[in-house]
């Protein structure tokens, strides 16, 4: 359920130094007040020390970037972290025991530590990896955030979070991992929310900010990763033209006009290859945009004819089982599940 997380601790500069010298590695701050240790203990679990100079401030964060299952399994790994009682625990243990090992200042239990990002994670092997991600590219963007495009990969940003649903095995092909761990993550689909502020969901669930293993919850991990699987993922199975258009003629209580302006519609997206296109085509009025959704002269025309677009998939395809990105023809597969199925129902 968590690949990564990140402590954060504000210290005076003397700590800094003490840092440095128990690491024995020099710290030096360039113009963006920043410095990056990776691997600073050389062993698997501590990924990396960021210190950063406070602005408007004689103080300074120390960040520990951590994978608790190659902490604990004292393995680079490619399994998530379950967040039982038990492994919480033992988490607590391990991580305090690192730290400790640096030096006893950095103590969890003297130290006001806070969690300043955590990673939610779920993942499935399926051969089908590349295809989704693909697919997944093609889907919504959200207000205040930016799509990335990245090989292998539907990357998404704002200033508060990231969404990366991504082949993992594509992932590790680029580092130096162990031959064995690259190919236990062959054909591996991840989805993956990191919250850059963990504040709001603290907040969210009436947890004490002082808790830093409060978010290390089973029922918080799920819930937060099905709410962004659906915000980023739009509904619905992944077809070819012809298999959605079967199912869409094949459909009780809708009229014989409807069926046509839903197949009107998966055209058009089809043709602008995204939803970001397609509402792109809108703003701009293109000849290519159905009628009922023509005639965005002004933004706020657009924005109410942007509405009506994302409630006429809602209503028609994603209701219905049907994603308004269509599988390409050359696939030899017509249908395709959602990856909210194997993701939390499989």
């Amino acid at each position: 359920m968590i690949d990564t997380f990140e402590i954060t601790l504000t210290v005076a500069y003397s700590i800094v130094e003490l840092l440095s010298r128990e690491l024995e590695k020099e710290i030096k701050f360039r113009s963006s007040n920043f410095c990056k240790l990776p691997n600073p203990l050389g062993q698997p679990g501590v990924r990396a020390i960021n210190i950063t100079r406070q602005k408007n401030s004689d103080k300074y964060s120390i960040a520990i970037e951590i994978n608790p299952t190659e902490l604990l399994e004292e393995a680079a790994s490619i399994e998530l972290f379950h967040c039982s009682q038990e492994n919480v625990e033992a988490l607590k243990q391990a991580l305090n025991e690192a730290l400790k090992y640096v030096h006893p200042y950095f103590s969890l239990t003297d130290r006001k530590w806070r969690l300043s990002r955590v990673d939610y994670a779920m993942q499935f092997h399926t051969p089908y990896v590349e295809l989704y991600t693909t697919l997944e590219s093609k889907g919504p963007i959200l207000y205040r955030y930016e799509g990335l495009q990245k090989p292998g990969s539907t990357y998404k940003k704002c200033k508060s979070s990231r969404i990366n649903a991504y082949n993992k095995g594509n992932q590790l092909s680029k580092t130096n991992s162990s031959a064995s761990l690259k190919e236990k993550a062959t054909d591996l689909y991840r989805f993956e929310y990191q919250c850059l502020n963990p504040k709001y969901l603290y907040e969210k669930y009436s947890i004490d900010y002082s808790e830093l293993f409060g978010l290390f919850r089973k029922d918080i991990a799920l819930a937060v990763l099905k709410a962004q699987h659906k915000r980023h993922v739009k509904a619905g199975d992944y077809y070819t033209y012809y298999e959605a258009a079967k199912r869409i003629n094949e459909m009780k209580g809708k009229q014989q006009r409807t069926k046509e302006q839903i197949l009107e519609v998966l055209r058009f997206i089809e043709a602008a290859d995204s939803l970001p296109n397609a509402l792109l085509a809108i703003r701009n009025d293109a000849d290519t945009v159905p009628g009922r959704f023509r005639g965005a002269k002004s933004e706020c025309s657009y924005e109410i004819l942007k509405d009506k677009f994302n409630e006429f998939l809602r209503e028609h395809l994603c209701k219905e089982g049907i994603n308004p990105v269509l599988l390409p023809d050359e696939f030899a597969i017509a249908l395709l599940p959602n990856t909210s199925f194997k993701l939390f129902t499989a």
